[in-house]
């Protein structure tokens, strides 16, 4: 029994890992396809050609990184190196949630060493030599050393909260863990402008007056309340634009990257919130929560059979559920069982896009969202020729050449 687990886990990771390989091969094929019509005036030629350069560099590394990360686990598993974690976190101490936190945190840190190095080599070569990057080799340092602290603060907190759920509560700890994920995941969208955000960037009021007006006067015109216009310093990491709401009643606000103000005109700007005000009339941002309840409910579903074998963690070495590496073998089978939620749940995301997009066109104006969606693709170096299962599979918005037909049928 324990063998054939074994030998199952090492198919479904190195399935799950040709899979994935597979289907970048194709979108990235799919690379040369001819433009549609829509959207020939994007790029100029020369753009074009580094887009293409740019896109191959991008798949080079990605394949790079995802072939380590397979060797990495697939010699953790045959190797023992789990099971090192394990007595090295019990020889530290006898407490098992500190144990566990030990244990994970060794998995954690030595990941976290290996892809730093890609993480410079993205920032500092790649994203730098297009054009892309800002992001100074202090800033860099400083935000990695700002994520691990907060990983190791708030991830370390969860996980401990986790195990002593699991060793405490027995029955309940599907209820218990349940509900402390939904909390996490309300208080985030409630407050990550306001906590989270300012650890890393700079947010100030919206300065621009005239702009302000016709942010506030559309809003007006649809009945809808806009609380606090923020500006983001996003420039010092990167030239790519964006713009987001975030939080609910009291503490909704908008938040605009300065990239977008200084390369879009204030209609397109405001074209940008209109479908980000679409999102909110039609009760995507609620609909969004409801999915992700009933995905960690799946999810986690899937956690609880896993800490319900312990034949799964004995067939790598373990005298009973080891509590850590159930966490890390679930993780790991999250993958096969993702594709499924992905497909959906992307599919519904693209949905809503075109309902936001159409929402923006039709109360504001077509020209201006479709002249938005151009520079949106243009300034962040979009794929305008996805091949079609990439985008079915993984894109949860749809391609802008999809978006700007569709507000162009909307419109006959």
């Amino acid at each position: 029994m324990e063998n054939f687990i074994f030998a199952a886990i090492i198919i479904l990771i190195t399935l799950s890992f040709s899979f994935e390989l597979w289907l970048s091969s194709l979108n990235y094929k799919h690379r040369n396809a001819p433009l549609p019509k829509v959207v020939e005036d994007v790029y100029e030629e020369t753009e074009y050609r580094k887009w293409l350069a740019y896109t191959m560099e991008n798949f080079r590394l990605d394949l790079i990184i995802s072939f380590v990360n397979l060797a990495v686990m697939l010699l953790y598993l045959f190797a023992g190196v789990f099971l090192y974690f394990e007595r090295v976190a019990s020889n530290v101490t006898s407490n098992i949630h500190l144990q566990t936190l030990i244990f994970l945190g060794l998995y954690f840190i030595i990941g976290f060493i290996i892809n730093l190095g890609f993480s410079y080599y993205s920032d500092f070569s790649i994203e730098e030599r297009y054009g892309f990057n800002k992001t100074t080799k202090k800033t860099f340092i400083i935000d990695k050393i700002k994520s691990l602290l907060l990983t190791i603060i708030f991830g370390g907190g969860f996980v401990y909260l986790l195990s002593v759920l699991y060793y405490n509560a027995g029955a309940m700890f599907y209820l218990y863990a349940w509900l402390t994920i939904i909390f996490i995941l309300v208080f985030i969208n409630l407050f990550y402008v306001k906590l989270i955000v300012p650890l890393f960037n700079k947010l100030r009021p919206l300065e621009d007056e005239e702009l302000k007006l016709k942010i506030e006067a559309f809003a007006k015109s649809v009945g809808y309340e806009v609380n606090k216009i923020r500006v983001i310093d996003a420039s010092k990491r990167s030239t790519k634009l964006n713009a987001y709401f975030s939080g609910f009643g009291k503490l909704k606000q908008v938040v605009l990257y300065d990239t977008l103000i200084e390369k879009m005109s204030k209609d397109e700007i405001v074209a940008v919130l209109a479908h980000e005000i679409g999102h909110s009339k039609y009760k995507h941002i609620i609909s969004g929560m409801i999915q992700s309840i009933l995905v960690i409910s799946i999810y986690l579903g899937v956690l609880l059979a896993i800490l319900k074998v312990p034949e799964i963690s004995m067939a790598f070495g373990f005298s009973s559920v080891n509590f850590a590496f159930a966490l890390i073998i679930f993780s790991v089978l999250l993958s096969p069982i993702s594709i499924i939620v992905r497909l959906i749940m992307s599919g519904i995301s693209r949905k809503h896009e075109y309902q936001a997009d159409n929402f923006a066109a039709k109360h504001f104006s077509r020209v201006h969202m479709e002249n938005a969606l151009k520079v949106l693709a243009k300034e962040n170096f979009s794929n305008l020729t996805p091949h079609p299962l990439y985008v079915k599979l993984t894109y949860s918005h749809p391609p802008i050449a999809e978006r700007i037909n569709a507000i162009k049928k909307n419109e006959e």
